[in-house]
């Protein structure tokens, strides 16, 4: 329902402001009360409904009834777009499309749809919509959503409570064009998602390397994830894994510190798997570094070298 007294409390006059409700529910309906403060509503025909708002070029489409926890973001990004209120520090040189899911009674959706539509009227090529999944179940499917908030940038899911800062990051690093693959596969290692990432890497050879550059990150439970992975496909395929032998071998040249020994340790592992005789030279040189585990390591990769040729 509508809230009036809190819109009154919250809302200027929304002069400028489109308000489109497209095949609306009944609850959709209620929100023609918004006439009442200046915007212009219309009702319009179409196969979804949805309540669209719209200031020029900026374009905000709930696909959802916005009441509830909901309202008061809701109303607060009216408020915004009304005063051309906008956030220089969250402006992109880019365009794209970001979705985010939502529930009823969702205890931190409220605060992620208000973050991202900051970021939506910062950038207007940066189009918006905000999806119930109880009302869409269908594309909750699609997507393979089993938690909300989960907003959707591409092919990057972020699922629970992000800040305002780490959505600004993600919507820069996966629409503008950055390398985002490694750190989301950290996120989704951490989180136990190996099947999640391993289809995610057979899609695409070149994900390989991303899934590889996990292993320079501190996170354990991540670079032990990817590990598996990698080994798991140097299994059934390996000539899939020598594609990324000379990465490998790269991360091989690091300095002695007790991370890069650790990294050191789990791409000789990796070696052992893949590596041919004309490696077993690179591999005893690491030994010189007098790190007990390291030689360990290469002793047990090059004789896996060995029994495989």
């Amino acid at each position: 329902m509508f809230d009036v007294k809190k819109a009154e409390k919250i809302l200027p006059k929304l002069y400028g402001i489109k308000v489109k409700l497209v095949n609306p529910t009944k609850e959709m309906k209620d929100f023609e009360k918004l006439k009442e403060f200046g915007a212009e509503v219309e009702i319009v025909d179409g196969e979804n409904p949805a309540i669209i708002i719209s200031k020029g070029d900026i374009e905000i489409t709930y696909m959802a009834i916005p009441i509830q926890m909901e309202f008061e973001p809701f109303l607060k990004t009216l408020a915004m777009l009304a005063k051309d209120e906008v956030h220089e520090n969250l402006k992109l040189n880019c365009e794209g499309e970001i979705k985010v899911f939502i529930a009823p009674v969702c205890p931190h959706c409220a605060q992620v749809v208000e973050s991202i539509n900051k970021i939506a009227i910062a950038n207007p090529s940066i189009k918006v919509k905000i999806i119930d999944v109880m009302l869409y179940p269908e594309l909750g499917e699609k997507y393979e959503i089993t938690s909300a908030p989960t907003v959707v940038i591409k092919d990057v899911k972020l699922v629970g409570e992000y800040t305002i800062e780490e959505l600004f990051e993600w919507v820069k690093k996966v629409l503008c064009g950055e390398d985002y693959k490694t750190d989301y596969y950290v996120i989704l290692l951490k989180d136990g998602k190996i099947e999640e990432v391993k289809k995610d890497v057979e899609k695409n050879d070149k994900n390989l390397i991303a899934l590889v550059n996990v292993l320079e990150k501190p996170e354990i439970m991540a670079r032990v994830g990817a590990i598996m992975i990698l080994e798991e496909i140097g299994e059934k395929n390996p000539n899939k894994l020598i594609k990324i032998k000379d990465r490998l071998i790269e991360m091989l040249k690091r300095g002695t510190s007790k991370e890069d020994l650790t990294v050191i340790q789990d791409v000789v592992y990796l070696i052992g798997k893949i590596g041919d005789t004309e490696d077993i030279k690179l591999l005893e040189k690491l030994k010189e570094l007098g790190d007990e585990d390291i030689k360990d390591a290469v002793d047990e990769a090059i004789e896996e070298i060995m029994e495989r040729k």
